[in-house]
């Protein structure tokens, strides 16, 4: 059983080393800031990188692995230490059924995140992505899209119904 209490200390620890730097505002007028903005590491910045990334391969687990009561309880996380969920990433590579996997579960816990555009985007790299490597994406999408939300947060679908949506007939 999925219990939120014994996650609080460390995801909150981290996000408030991370905050100063998600919240920083970026001088678009200023040259050379795209460059700079790609070649940012906000978890080697806040010297948090192995903590969060394994903070975020357990949670990915506990949702994989929980109830759906886990699962809301590890959306809501993501929603509440948004500094931490902007800037957690997974290392595992999205062109392998396990790595295009954990990369579907990490979507489907940030549930399209702040702004559905961009995590339109981001769902459709990796399902071209891992399909142009050769991974069986239909049954990954299936089995995370059993997982994740039914809620339609910005009237655009699900996330369920996201991942639904990228299953080729055949």
């Amino acid at each position: 059983m999925f219990v939120e209490e014994q996650w609080l200390p460390l995801i909150r620890s981290i996000d408030e080393r991370l905050e100063s730097i998600a919240k920083r505002p970026v001088d678009i007028t200023a040259p050379g800031w795209m460059a700079k903005l790609r070649s940012s590491s906000p978890l080697d910045e806040a010297r948090v990188r192995p903590v969060a990334e394994e903070l975020l391969q357990k949670l990915i687990h506990e949702y994989a692995s929980g109830d759906d009561a886990a699962r809301v309880s590890i959306r809501a996380l993501f929603t509440r230490f948004s500094s931490f969920a902007w800037a957690a990433t997974l290392s595992a590579p999205k062109t392998t059924t396990a790595g295009f996997r954990d990369c579907l579960l990490h979507f489907s816990i940030l549930d399209q995140g702040r702004d559905p555009r961009d995590a339109t985007l981001w769902l459709d790299d990796l399902v071209q992505t891992a399909r142009g490597a050769g991974v069986d994406v239909n049954s990954v999408l299936k089995d995370v899209a059993s997982l994740s939300s039914r809620q339609d947060r910005y009237a655009w679908g699900s996330t369920a119904d996201w991942l639904l949506r990228r299953v080729v007939a055949g």
